[in-house]
């Protein structure tokens, strides 16, 4: 492997997805994720971008859902890793570009530790490698997912002080316009373009806001859109944009199966027209959604998957923070739609009502997997809370977006996001109900009347939709939980567990058969919507 005569070209695995298998379109899932190119060239850039004469070994990550990585060896002892975009990956040019200027920005600027960029390319087809690419340093320590099971107590909570002083950090800069952030020779820089740090004003010629780059606007084919991607100077302009995205999603666009719901004659059954509707309804009402006088509606850079493997510590003091990575997608956007929690933190409960620590449970009566259960449910809800009360004392402006996400306003925002893929059902329930609260929104006067009626039959058919849709999220609740292990988060599975996992699906499908269909229609159209085939 070592000898300067090695064609890493010869190794197919380097180029395809091989880290397990998908039961949703498997072949379109594979396609999205290979990636051909020269790595022999690439070996070489990454050599010479620290000083090396030849690269000595190669070794791939395991695959992520958007992107290649490598950890590069090199004769003088150096180590890198280069990431390469899949085709899923987001906008080209884009996505890299703003990717490098988003990691240097955080660590000059926001003093979060991303990795060093060595060297870089956003242009596929002007470069020998023929593909985009990022050479960085590789981030000193290990992932959180190593450590976090075995960590105490103490050191969980004051990791969770670690990250809540680099949050502070980030909301220390705010922009002038969203979208996401570049260097300026990438993009056209917008009038006015400048963020303000510490309530001073920088006008840094070096970065500049650009097109948007959130995974809501490349996720489901929502790249290849002939959209407005900003940027936007005002609030408004941001989510009305939003809608028009959506809406140009769902008449051009391929409607795609979900696995966030499941569908047919007795649940809900997905409807263009429904979501045009709701989200003609939702450009109706922005002005009324939008909190006023409120920091969470600046726009703010941030890192919105903070999940076990992004964050790296240090073995001997886990507490410590060592690195941030994968800042591919991060963008400027409201902070309301920003995520305020680390995904690691494993919580999905609700939210908790006070702030209160929950009280130690009782164990003595409980059998051995009881109590362990219990002691784990109770350790994990104390994190969160403890997490929750870090953020009240230190980051106020940040718990503001935990308050108002409990609100009505910001769940039709959310659900108007994804409008394309699912949510018309709930959306347009949830604007029936805002009738009898539509003076306390925030952005209502005395003199803003509701913009909608309803007669009741309008309602009967929209509280059944609703009906039907909590119906089949319930149902795929019931099926994760049955299934554990086996199911296929975001349609993807492990090798060792594809044959199981299809033989469970299988048995849940039919078992849904039997039990809602009614005729071999209805067994035909459930078998129309099932997602795993």
């Amino acid at each position: 492997m070592g000898s300067r005569q090695t064609d890493w070209n010869s190794n197919d695995e380097f180029f395809k997805f091989t880290r397990g298998r998908f039961v949703v379109d498997e072949t379109e899932n594979f396609r999205q994720r290979e990636i051909r190119f020269d790595m022999n060239k690439l070996a070489s850039v990454a050599a010479e971008s620290v000083g090396a004469a030849q690269c000595i070994s190669i070794e791939k990550y395991p695959d992520g859902m958007f992107n290649k990585a490598y950890l590069i060896f090199m004769d003088n002892g150096r180590e890198v890793v280069a990431k390469v975009p899949n085709p899923n990956a987001g906008i080209p040019h884009l996505t890299t570009a703003s990717e490098v200027a988003t990691m240097n920005f955080a660590r000059e600027v926001l003093n979060t530790p991303a990795p060093r960029v060595y060297s870089w390319n956003a242009k596929a087809k002007s470069h020998p490698v023929g593909a985009e690419f990022i050479i960085m340093e590789k981030s000193k320590g290990v992932p959180l997912s190593q450590v976090w099971g075995t960590m105490k107590l103490t050191q969980k909570l004051q990791l969770l002080v670690d990250l809540t002083s680099l949050q502070k950090q980030w909301l220390s800069v705010k922009f002038s316009h969203y979208g996401s952030l570049y260097y300026t020779g990438d993009v056209q820089p917008p009038e006015g373009n400048f963020y303000v740090k510490d309530g001073k004003v920088v006008k840094d010629s070096k970065f500049s806001i650009g097109p948007a780059t959130g995974r809501d606007w490349t996720d489901a084919e929502r790249s290849i859109l002939d959209t407005e991607r900003g940027p936007w100077a005002s609030l408004t302009q941001f989510l009305q944009a939003v809608g028009t995205r959506e809406t140009n999603a769902v008449l051009s666009l391929k409607s795609q199966k979900q696995i966030a719901l499941f569908c047919g004659p007795k649940l809900y059954r997905p409807d263009r027209e429904k979501k045009l509707t709701g989200l003609a309804w939702y450009q109706q009402v922005i002005d009324a959604l939008i909190p006023k006088g409120t920091m969470i509606n600046n726009s703010y850079l941030w890192h919105n998957d903070l999940h076990q493997d992004n964050i790296f510590v240090d073995p001997p003091t886990p507490e410590k923070i060592t690195g941030i990575i994968d800042w591919q997608s991060c963008h400027i956007s409201p902070l309301f739609n920003h995520n305020p929690d680390p995904a690691f933190l494993d919580w999905d409960g609700l939210e908790p009502g006070t702030l209160d620590l929950v009280p130690i449970p009782k164990l003595s009566v409980l059998s051995p997997e009881e109590r362990s259960a219990v002691v784990r449910e109770y350790a994990v809800q104390n994190v969160f809370i403890g997490w929750r009360k870090l953020m009240h004392a230190k980051n106020p402006g940040l718990y503001q977006v935990v308050e108002f996400r409990k609100s009505a306003a910001y769940g039709l925002i959310f659900l108007a996001h994804r409008m394309f893929e699912y949510g018309e059902a709930h959306f347009q329930s949830l604007v029936v109900d805002l009738k009898d609260t539509w003076a306390d929104l925030p952005g209502v006067t005395s003199h803003t009347p509701f913009p909608f009626s309803f007669s009741e039959a309008d309602i009967e058919r929209i509280k059944s939709d609703s009906d039907g849709a909590v119906a089949g999220t319930e149902l795929v609740a019931a099926v994760k939980e049955r299934l554990g292990g086996l199911w296929p988060d975001k349609g993807f599975i492990e090798h060792e567990r594809y044959i199981d996992c299809r033989a469970a699906l299988r048995e849940v499908r039919d078992q849904i058969l039997e039990q809602l269909a009614d005729s071999d229609e209805e067994k035909d159209e459930y078998k129309q919507y099932w997602p795993f085939e």
